[in-house]
């Protein structure tokens, strides 16, 4: 049996290949939870935070190959314990156990667990964190320490390395890291909805008006999910360079990059097997080819944040509206006629019966409707109807909708391709009409910014996109002299 490195690290890929499920306990210990979801959780995190930053985390010193020993781990949870303490007994503990065993009893818990690793170097026991496991608890710090998300940014560095994967100057690992920041950020976006919506339950438990506002634009206009919301629907934006990522994704697929980088996944990653190289790559590709769906999770971000914005100005309205204290004001009135003298309750109305009939107001009593008569009728005349029926099919011959353009575009794109404007036939209005149609979305793609989310022309894109040619000298197709465009079919992966 073969114990090299990249064939186990092969036979994990092809396992994730077959059954579509990360294996994360063949990576992970089994038992690494169970800390974290004891009664003192909160108290194990802390110490397993504490421990990573002093110890074996990035901003700490260098730790020496073989690891620390094991009296200076359980003497810095020593002094953990002796300085925060507020501990819970759980089972299997000893009741008026010293600081010392207890230290000795976490730090036995840890390493059973698999957070830490004991070794025994000579006569010395030595304790060491695993890569894997230190990656892992790397994840939850930043996952706890998270802030509002800049999707500028993320965009901008998805750009770049796809920019340097076209130039020759990085590989399949850089191609990689694009398409797992692409996942990423539209797994944020994905999740910003519901973000948004667990806000207004936690807002509404403010107790003052005050301090409902104070939370309002501390915890949602300052500090949002997404760092610059603001400026996503300007057209400078990074945002706006979705298209050039896609372009780069199809130019890496449909030219000699293809070979290059198949070459490089199956001597780096695959150990030589075409096929899994071949799966990796078509991964990163669609991936990166998710990014135009975008749009849509913007749009619903977009009418959630509306009408979060709704139920906060219904409640700030509200708030303000009421009297201040209304409980307060009812339980001192309550109280008050309770301990009133007998004669400070009579009410001030005049002797005899408060509640008869002839003091009601009588019912009120609806007028009755002024007799209307209907206007007189008049049959259209033979060439009114011909008229109206003319101008119906000179409407509808000038109106283009989603499938007359499907129709249209059908006729002339082939399956897999493109088509020029000068290959464009025109034989009727409708034809006319839907060429112009597609011109002036060719003009409107290629002004900063694109074809905005709002255009009502883009419902008519269906599986095909439109895009302006260079300049130079504009087309005539007999009717029309305008700049060339041209039609491509959209790419669809599986």
């Amino acid at each position: 049996m073969s114990h090299n490195p990249r064939m186990k690290m092969s036979r994990t890929e092809l396992r994730l290949t077959t059954t579509g499920t990360p294996p994360l306990f063949a990576v992970l210990p089994a038992g690494l939870f169970a800390p974290l979801a004891a009664a003192n959780r909160e108290r194990y995190w802390e110490l397993l935070y504490r421990l990573f930053e002093q110890f074996f985390g990035p901003d700490a010193p260098l730790p020496p190959s073989i690891g620390f020993q094991r009296r200076e781990i359980t003497a810095a949870l020593e002094n953990y314990l002796l300085t925060d303490d507020p501990w819970e007994s759980e089972e299997g503990d000893v009741p008026g156990a010293s600081l010392i065993d207890r230290a000795n009893a976490i730090h036995e818990r840890f390493r059973s667990t698999g957070w830490l690793r004991q070794e025994r170097v000579g006569a010395r026991e030595m304790v060491s964190m695993t890569p894997a496991v230190s990656q892992f608890l790397s994840t939850l710090v930043e996952f706890a320490e998270h802030g509002p998300t800049f999707v500028s940014a993320k965009v901008r560095s998805i750009e770049l390395q796809l920019q340097q994967v076209i130039e020759g100057k990085a590989f399949g690992d850089a191609l990689d890291e694009a398409a797992d920041q692409a996942r990423r950020l539209l797994v944020s976006l994905s999740s910003m909805s519901l973000k948004v919506r667990d806000l207004m339950p936690e807002l509404s438990r403010a107790e003052t008006t005050a301090q409902f506002a104070r939370q309002w634009f501390e915890h949602y206009v300052s500090s949002f999910f997404v760092g610059d919301y603001a400026d996503l629907h300007k057209a400078d934006h990074p945002l706006a360079r979705r298209s050039a990522i896609l372009s780069m994704a199809q130019q890496i697929e449909g030219t000699a990059l293809r070979e290059t980088m198949l070459g490089w996944y199956r001597e780096h990653l695959t150990g030589g097997d075409l096929e899994r190289a071949e799966l990796r790559m078509q991964r990163s590709l669609r991936r990166l080819y998710e990014l135009e769906r975008i749009d849509e999770y913007l749009g619903r971000l977009d009418e959630d944040i509306r009408q979060a914005n709704r139920r906060a100005l219904a409640f700030l309205d509200y708030r303000l509206r009421a009297p201040d204290k209304l409980d307060v004001l009812l339980r001192r009135a309550c109280r008050g006629v309770l301990q009133a003298p007998e004669d400070a309750l009579r009410l001030p109305v005049a002797p005899g019966p408060l509640m008869d009939d002839a003091q009601l107001r009588p019912p009120r009593r609806k007028p009755q409707p002024i007799p209307r008569s209907a206007n007189a009728m008049q049959q259209p005349t033979p060439e009114q109807l011909a008229r109206l029926s003319l101008l119906r099919r000179m409407k509808r011959a000038r109106l283009v909708n989603a499938e007359d353009m499907a129709r249209y575009v059908g006729r002339h794109l082939p399956p897999d391709g493109s088509v020029d404007s000068a290959q464009l036939a025109i034989a009727s209005i409708e034809d006319l009409r839907a060429y112009q149609t597609l011109l002036t979305l060719a003009l409107r793609s290629h002004r900063i910014g694109g074809l905005r989310r709002d255009d009502p022309l883009a419902r008519l894109l269906r599986g095909f996109r439109v895009e302006l040619l260079d300049a130079g000298e504009p087309g005539d197709n007999g009717y029309l002299r305008a700049p060339r465009f041209a039609v491509h079919r959209s790419k669809r992966t599986a």
